[in-house]
This record gives C-alpha cells, sequence and structure tokens, in this order.
C-alpha cells in the first residue's frame, strides 16, 4: 500500500514539473509558429547622387518587432550581385530599420533586406531605378 501511494505521488510530482517547465518556456520563448513578415519600402526611382532610405517594418502577427537580432540591406547593381554592399540597418523603433544609400551611377538596382528574428529568416527584394540606365547603354552603342 505505501509503495502504491509513493508511486501515485511520484507520478503526480512528475507531472507537474513537466507542466511547469511548459509554461515556463512558453513565456520566455518567442512565438515560432507564426513567421514573421518584412515589410520591404523602396522607393522606384531616384537621381544619381541623391541621398535614399531603404526602409523594412519587421512584423509578427501584426505586432512590430523591435528586437530583430539581425537587419542588414544588401545592395547590387542589377547582373553584378557578387559586388554587392551590406549595411547594417538602424532600428528606428516600431519595427522599422532603415538605412540610406546615395548612388553614383545610373542603373538598376537591387535591394534586399537580410532580417532575423525570433528564430526566423526573411529576405524580401526589391528593384530601385536610379537616373536614366537606358540612355546611358544606348548612348554606349551608338
Amino acid at each position: 500500500m505505501v509503495i502504491i501511494l509513493i508511486a501515485i505521488v511520484s507520478l503526480l510530482a512528475a507531472c507537474g514539473q513537466n507542466g511547469d517547465a511548459d509554461n515556463e518556456s512558453s513565456s520566455n520563448e518567442p512565438d515560432t509558429a507564426t513567421p514573421i513578415e518584412a515589410d520591404l519600402e523602396v522607393p522606384e526611382q531616384a537621381d544619381k547622387g541623391d541621398s535614399v532610405t531603404f526602409t523594412v517594418t519587421v512584423t509578427q502577427d501584426g505586432d512590430p518587432i523591435s528586437d530583430a537580432s539581425e537587419v542588414e540591406f544588401e545592395i547590387w547593381q542589377d547582373g553584378n550581385k557578387d559586388a554587392s554592399e551590406m549595411i547594417a540597418a538602424e532600428n528606428t523603433g516600431d519595427g522599422q530599420y532603415t538605412v540610406e544609400k546615395t548612388f553614383d551611377t545610373d542603373a538598376v538596382y537591387h535591394v534586399q533586406s537580410h532580417v532575423t528574428a525570433r528564430s526566423m529568416h526573411t529576405m524580401p527584394v526589391k528593384e530601385i531605378t536610379i537616373g536614366s540606365p537606358e540612355s546611358n547603354t544606348e548612348s554606349g552603342e551608338a
């Protein structure tokens, strides 16, 4: 009888500890069930020599994430990804991260944000046209 009582008490104690451990881990660990979202804002066009601001807004389930572990912007000229430039973003609050860049060549560029937050990674990419790259190509061929 004593052995059965000890076994029941041990079983209840073990179940209680597992329940507490589950509650602690769910409250301390980030939500990994809902994916993060990164809304990349890139103007369609800008002039050579202008300072251009790029912004990515990071959210999870509609809530801003202001504690991303890493946010960088990778920028490269069309057809030349091997010469890309990585720029660390500034956390401007409310889930927004920004960088500024001045372009000195008329061309089409790709802007890709690399966002790591809550054990997830996302990399949206957009294009920006600087100046008039078509006229440069045409004048070079003429």
